[in-house]
Formats: structure tokens, sequence, C-alpha cells
């Protein structure tokens, strides 16, 4: 936490520095300080249409205006040493203001491309294979009603069970992670997302955490309520959700994610378990959520469902794997999102050296895991060098 609020800091001061050289004395000051207000007043209303737009237009403009101004800035030191003199003004101004003229216009260029490429997302299918005795024909579980028992740290085995018993068979399920809905949410992508996933008529709807960038009454106000509805009313046998960090931000009095999600038909699983149908899930508490809530999250050897009998999938919103010390049984699959796949440049290739797994099908600690780039965005709405995504997952028997 600390090192990211020292590079926040150490890239706005940079901002400042170079963007206040566009003018002389307190006339480039003042554009800089002007700048800085801009941002944190956009951050600070971003529940509205013209904050939202701020952040969106400023969230791209700063990594493209530091990856010209921080070799910029190394230039000018090396020089001043080798020179032991400044750079003059009048040359430092018009190179100033070339630079922040390309950086906008580079901006502007990269919103006109990413915001339509944002608005489309791929469906992508993949086959997951799972041990064969799961699907012996006479297995069976005991199972119950759907009830809300459900707790923090439980690992319950018999939660909103809508069969008689655990069916011995292969399913799917639709998986899905940061939708991000704000004032710039294109509304048109989740009626989509409600048709394609009525289509695919999947057993399961899984989500993978960080919902929404406005409080919960928002979401009311905007109707997103009613369609979150319709969307999970199109699983078979059970919507699944866990919460990301973006959760953590938006728990906060007359906002409650995880209780709004409930309303609108996912499991919750927050730190727990549960086996529903042919399939067991276990939701992580995501690592900000419970640093907001000041709370360490349980052990996975605690709430780790208790039946084997069933194919175990965990949902964990940051893909860091799992935790050293645990020696258990491990989960047949991990399904993550969070990282965006970078989302847009230079982000789709710094993100690589930021997580082990930064997008797609791979390995964590032994566990086969899938990282999704997620179906929409924060902050700015737009995507260039990656794409949004929804996965369809067929769980079908192997051979082990």
């Amino acid at each position: 936490m600390f090192i990211f609020l020292f590079i926040l800091v150490a890239g706005l001061a940079l901002i400042y520095l170079n963007v206040s050289a566009v003018a002389a004395g307190k006339k480039g000051k003042l554009i800089a300080l002007g700048v800085l207000v801009a941002i944190f007043v956009g951050m600070a209303f971003r529940d509205t249409l013209a904050g939202s737009a701020v952040v969106a237009f400023t969230s791209v403009w700063l990594c493209q205006a530091l990856l010209v101004y921080i070799p910029w800035g190394i230039f000018r030191l090396v020089r001043r040493i080798v020179r032991r003199a400044p750079m003059e003004a009048g040359l430092l101004m018009r190179v100033s203001r070339i630079l922040l003229a390309a950086t906008v216009s580079l901006t502007v260029g990269l919103i006109l491309y990413g915001v339509p490429h944002n608005s489309e997302y791929k469906l992508i299918t993949t086959r997951v294979e799972l041990p064969a005795r799961y699907f012996a024909a006479s297995q069976t579980s005991e199972s119950s009603e759907p009830n809300d028992s459900t707790q923090v740290g439980e690992a319950s085995d018999t939660i909103a069970q809508p069969e008689t018993a655990a069916e011995s068979r292969e399913f799917t399920a639709v998986f899905f992670s940061d939708i991000h809905v704000d004032p710039l949410f294109d509304r048109a992508k989740l009626e989509r997302m409600i048709a394609d996933v009525d289509s695919i008529a999947p057993d399961y709807l899984l989500f993978g955490g960080d919902l929404a960038d406005v409080p919960t009454p928002k979401l009311d106000e905007w109707g997103y309520d009613s369609l979150f509805k319709m969307l999970t009313s199109k699983a078979k046998i059970a919507a699944v959700a866990i919460n990301g960090n973006h959760e953590g931000m938006q728990e906060r009095p007359g906002s409650d994610p995880g209780e709004w999600m409930r309303k609108v038909g996912f499991v919750m699983l927050d730190d727990s378990s549960a086996c529903i149908g042919p399939a067991c899930f276990t939701g992580r508490t995501d690592f900000q959520v419970a640093r907001h809530r000041d709370i360490d999250r349980l052990p996975l050897s605690t709430i780790a469902p208790r039946d084997t009998t069933r194919p175990w999938i965990l949902l964990d919103h940051q893909p860091k794997g799992i935790e050293p010390e645990y020696s258990g049984r491990q989960p047949d699959y991990a399904l993550s999102g969070h990282t965006h796949n970078g989302q847009f440049f230079p982000g789709n290739i710094v993100i690589n050296f930021v997580w082990r797994l930064a997008f797609g099908e791979g390995s964590l600690d032994g566990v086969r895991w899938l990282v999704s780039a997620g179906v929409d965005c924060w902050g700015p709405p737009v995507r260039v060098g990656t794409d949004a995504d929804m996965w369809v997952l067929h769980f079908v028997a192997g051979g082990r």
C-alpha cells in the first residue's frame, strides 16, 4: 500500500513539474495545478457522468504522459549533470508544449479506438477435464432446499441446492468478472450478456468480483437490479458470486454490495463454500475487502468444502494463487479476474511483469487456473491491445 502511494505521489509530482513548464512563471504552475485538481475532483465525483468522464480521460492520459515524461526527465537530469547547467527556459518550454500536445493527442486516439472496442466482448469457450471419479453413476450426496445459512467462514455443503441429490454429470458454467458498472458503463453490453447467457443456458453463472464503482442505491436507481435479476435467472442451477477489491470501496453506510448481489439472485460466497448441484464452490474474501474490514482472510483449510465427491471450484478475485501454508486437498479448478489483462497500452505489456498469470488458462501453485480479462473496465471504458471477455466452461470427465 505504501509503495503504491509512493509511486502515485512521485507520478503526480512528475506530471506537475512537466506540465508547469509549458508556460513561464505562475501561469505554468496554475495550469499544472489545474490538471491535478481536475484529477482529484473527477475521482471525488465518480458517481456522476462528468466525474467519470474526467477520470476516464485523465487515467489514459496519465499513463501516456508518464511513459513520455519519465525518459524525458532522465534525459534532462543527465544533460544537466554533463553540462552543469539547466536547460534553456525557451527550449524547455517548447519541448514541454510538444510533449503535452503529443500525449493529449495520443490519449484522444486511444479513446476513439478503445471505447468502441471495449463495447464488444469475446465469448471464449474452454473444456475443463475433471477426474472421472466424480462422474460415477452411483454417486450421490446430501442436499437441501435453498436456505440462507451460508455465513462468513463456514464451509457449508448444502446451500441453495435445488435438486434432491447431487447429480453425477458433466456441467457448463459461464464465468465473467470485473463488470464495473458506473455512469459510463454501456447498458447495452449487459443486455447482450443476458441474451448470450440465455442462449448458452449454463448450469452455473459464476461472477468473479468488482460489480460496480458506485454505491448500491445508484444501481437500483438506474434499474440494474432488474437487469441483474434477469441475468442470474438464466442459470439452470445457481448464480454464484464473490467480492472483488472494488466491493471494499463500496462497503459504506447505505451501500452493501454483498447484500445487493444476494438480492438480485447470486449465491454470495465470502470466505465460505457451498455445494450446489453437481459441484462445490469456495469463494474467497478479496484481500482489499479484508483490509477494509480490518480482518484477516480465513485459511483455505477452514473453509474448503467437506464434500469430496463433487468437483471443487475456487473463486478468488485476485490471481495470487494458493496460500503457501495450505497443504490440504487442491481445488480442481480456480477462477480469477482483477488484472483486466492490462486493459490498454502500456498496461497490457506491464501487467505480465506484475502477475504470474495475468490472463487466460495456466497453473498457479499446482492448480489449474483461469484469469479473465474482465467483461468491462475500471475507470476509462477503453481497451487497446486487450479484449473484454466472458468464458464458457464445459466441465467434463477426464482420464484421471
